[in-house]
C-alpha cells in the first residue's frame, strides 16, 4: 500500500509537470511553433470579405478584386476572398460599420467618407492638388499620406493604402468658359465640406444628391451639371444628356482601404508583409489603368460622346483654391503636411 501511495504521488507529480510546462509552451505561442488558438504561424485561413460603393468593372472594385486573387494566388488559396461591390452590403457608412464590427474584413472607402470619420481626411478632397496619376501614386504612398489613417482614432481599421478611379471633371448641360459662367450654376457634388468651400467660393450651386438621381436631374433640369469623377462619368451614362466638358482636373478622387483592426493584430508579421506589399502592387496598376481609361476617355469625348470640350484658364480659380488650402492647413496640420507634400511632388521633374 505504501508503495502504491508512492507511485500515485509520482505520476500526479509528473502529470502537473507536463500540464505545467504544457501551459507555457501556449504562453509563449506554443512550443510546437503553434499559436495559442492551435493553428501554426503561416497556416492560418483567412477569409476576406471584401466590399466597396462602386461597381464591378469600375477601378476601384477592380483593384481591390486584384488585391484577393494575389493574396489568394501566393498563399494557394489560404486566404480566400469574397466580393461585394456596387454597395451590395450598404452605403458606405454602412460599410464602415460592417468594418468595425468585424463581418467584413476589407473595404475601399472614399476619402470623402472618411472626412466624416476624420476632417484631416480633407487633404485628399484639396482643389488642384496634382497633375497627374503618377504624382498622385507618389503622393498616396507617402508618410504624410499614410499618417491620415492614424487619425481614425475612433475606427477599428488599419489603413493600407489607396486607390483612384480618376479625376474630377464638370459636365454639364451649360457651358462653363470662365469662373464666371459658375455663378449660380447648380451641380451635382458630394457634400464635403471641403468640397463644399470650393465649390462655394467661385459662387456655383452645389447640390448633394445620390448619384442615382443625377441622371433625371440633369433631365428636368434640377441641375446644370455634374462635380464627377471620370470614371462615373462614362459608366453613368450622363453624357447621353450633358454634353459639355471641362476636364480641369479639379479634384482626384481617392479611396482608402482598409482592413479590420482585429484581424489585422491577430495576423503573423509575414501575412501583414504580404498584405501591404500586394496593396502597394495593385495600386500601382490602378494609377496606370486609371490613366489610361481617362485617355480614351478625352480621345473618344468629341467623335464617340459627341461631347464639347472647354477649358477655364487655371489662374482664374487661383484666389478661390489658394483660400481653401488655406483655411483648411489652418484647422488641421495634417492637411498643411500633405498639401506641403503634395507641392514638393508636383516641383520634382
Amino acid at each position: 500500500m505504501k508503495h502504491l501511495k508512492k507511485g500515485m504521488g509520482l505520476l500526479l507529480s509528473s502529470l502537473f509537470m507536463v500540464s505545467a510546462l504544457a501551459g507555457c509552451g501556449n504562453a509563449n505561442g506554443g512550443a510546437d511553433g503553434k499559436t495559442a488558438g492551435g493553428t501554426a504561424s503561416g497556416d492560418k485561413k483567412i477569409v476576406l470579405k471584401m466590399a466597396n460603393i462602386t461597381k464591378a468593372d469600375s477601378q476601384l472594385s477592380l483593384t481591390l478584386k486584384n488585391i484577393g486573387e494575389e493574396l489568394k494566388a501566393k498563399t494557394n488559396g489560404r486566404i480566400s476572398p469574397q466580393y461585394f461591390p456596387g454597395g451590395e452590403l450598404g452605403n458606405e457608412t454602412d460599410m464602415m460599420q460592417q468594418l468595425n464590427t468585424g463581418s467584413i474584413q476589407m473595404a475601399v472607402i472614399t476619402t470623402a467618407q472618411l472626412s466624416n470619420s476624420s476632417p484631416a481626411f480633407g487633404a485628399w478632397l484639396m482643389p488642384y492638388l496634382v497633375d497627374t496619376h503618377e504624382q498622385a501614386y507618389k503622393l498616396w504612398t507617402s508618410d504624410e499620406s499614410m499618417k491620415l489613417f492614424d487619425t481614425l482614432k475612433n475606427e477599428n481599421v488599419v489603413g493600407l493604402g489607396y486607390a483612384s478611379s480618376g479625376f474630377r471633371y464638370i459636365l454639364g448641360t451649360k457651358p462653363v468658359q470662365s469662373v464666371k459662367d459658375l455663378e449660380g450654376y447648380k451641380l451635382r457634388t458630394t457634400p464635403s465640406p471641403t468640397i463644399l468651400d470650393y465649390w462655394n467660393g467661385l459662387k456655383a450651386g452645389p447640390t448633394p444628391m445620390p448619384l442615382t438621381d443625377v441622371y433625371t436631374s440633369l433631365q428636368t433640369g434640377v441641375i446644370k451639371g455634374v462635380d464627377i469623377d471620370s470614371e462615373s462619368l462614362a459608366s453613368e451614362k450622363l453624357t447621353e444628356i450633358a454634353k459639355y466638358l471641362n476636364a480641369d482636373k479639379h479634384m482626384y478622387w481617392a479611396g482608402g482601404i482598409l482592413i479590420n483592426k482585429d484581424l489585422w493584430n491577430s495576423l503573423s508579421p509575414e501575412d501583414q508583409k504580404l498584405i501591404k506589399d500586394t496593396v502597394l502592387e495593385k495600386t500601382k496598376q490602378n494609377s496606370v489603368d486609371i490613366q489610361k481609361n481617362e485617355d480614351k476617355l478625352l480621345s473618344e469625348a468629341k467623335t464617340k460622346m459627341g461631347l464639347t470640350l472647354n477649358e477655364v484658364k487655371r489662374e482664374e480659380y487661383d484666389p478661390v483654391v489658394k483660400s481653401v488650402r488655406e483655411t483648411w492647413s489652418k484647422k488641421s496640420p495634417e492637411i498643411a503636411k500633405f498639401l506641403e507634400k503634395a507641392d514638393k511632388i508636383k516641383q520634382e521633374k
